[in-house]
């Protein structure tokens, strides 16, 4: 397994990452074993001295490209998705109201009655906007049990609300702060969430582009692995960058799990 590791398990850093138990990880390690896993059979084909594709390493490929392994067992956890109102319909668009105008009154900030009117509106239309992404992503998660996979993990976090590490420098700080322009915590979880999602679609896109390059290749007279190592190695690229923002500590206790449950 190589998902690299860059020094963040400081305990001042880890405050700032959020987490969720070793258990909604497992899911997503395993795939991570699984990207290596792969690649580094197609190098082995890659460095073959043979001209033609030997038999045994083409099964392997086979096994691990067509007919992948199920990164989810019975007993692992479900994707997680709570409804943001937590309450039936207008009901929970009115307690949403509520608490938006409660944060702008605590940072003093005042708006009129009628914009306060039209948000319970557009906090409706929000609503149904959430509903139709959850469904989608249902769906596509039927179909892919490596991106529910992943999932697992991602709608199962622990933000702390109240507390994040702002990346950039001192001077980037003051310039924003200044304009009033320093994210809140729930932008950043936002963004935190949006990229993490960006890495899953191109980690599932890498290994969709490396299956059809390996079937192609299969048809030829002579098997060519260099477009298919490329694409399994941005596949890899794409689950560091997942794992990434992760704290290493759960990196390194959830691979452990995931070597100890291939070796039984």
């Amino acid at each position: 397994m190589g998902i690299p590791t860059d020094g963040r398990s400081s305990s001042s850093s880890a405050e700032t990452l959020p987490s969720a138990p070793l258990k909604y990880l497992l899911p997503a390690a395993r795939v991570g074993v699984y990207v290596y896993q792969t690649l580094a059979v197609a190098e082995e084909l890659e460095n073959s001295s043979n001209k033609s594709p030997e038999a045994e390493v083409m099964q392997r490929l086979d096994n691990l490209l067509l007919f992948p392994p199920s990164f989810i067992t019975s007993s692992d956890p479900t994707v997680t998705r709570g409804d943001p109102y937590n309450l039936p319909p207008l009901l929970g668009e009115i307690a949403m109201q509520q608490q938006k105008q409660k944060e702008r009154k605590q940072q003093s900030v005042e708006v009129g009655m009628a914009p306060q009117f039209f948000e319970v509106g557009e906090l409706m239309g929000e609503r149904r906007q959430w509903n139709r992404l959850v469904k989608a992503e249902k769906e596509r998660e039927e179909k892919s049990d490596l991106r529910r996979a992943l999932n697992i993990y991602t709608t199962n976090l622990n933000f702390n609300p109240s507390k994040y590490k702002f990346s950039g420098t001192k001077e980037e700080k003051s310039i924003m702060i200044r304009n009033d322009k320093l994210p809140t915590a729930k932008e950043v979880i936002r963004s935190d969430l949006d990229a993490r999602d960006l890495y899953r679609n191109a980690l599932q896109t890498a290994l969709d582009d490396a299956k059809a390059e390996y079937l192609y290749q299969k048809k030829q007279n002579n098997f060519d692995t260099s477009d298919l190592v490329e694409l399994l190695k941005d596949a890899c690229k794409a689950i560091d960058k997942w794992f990434s923002f992760i704290p290493d500590e759960d990196i390194h206790e959830a691979l452990e799990a995931v070597k100890r449950e291939q070796m039984t």
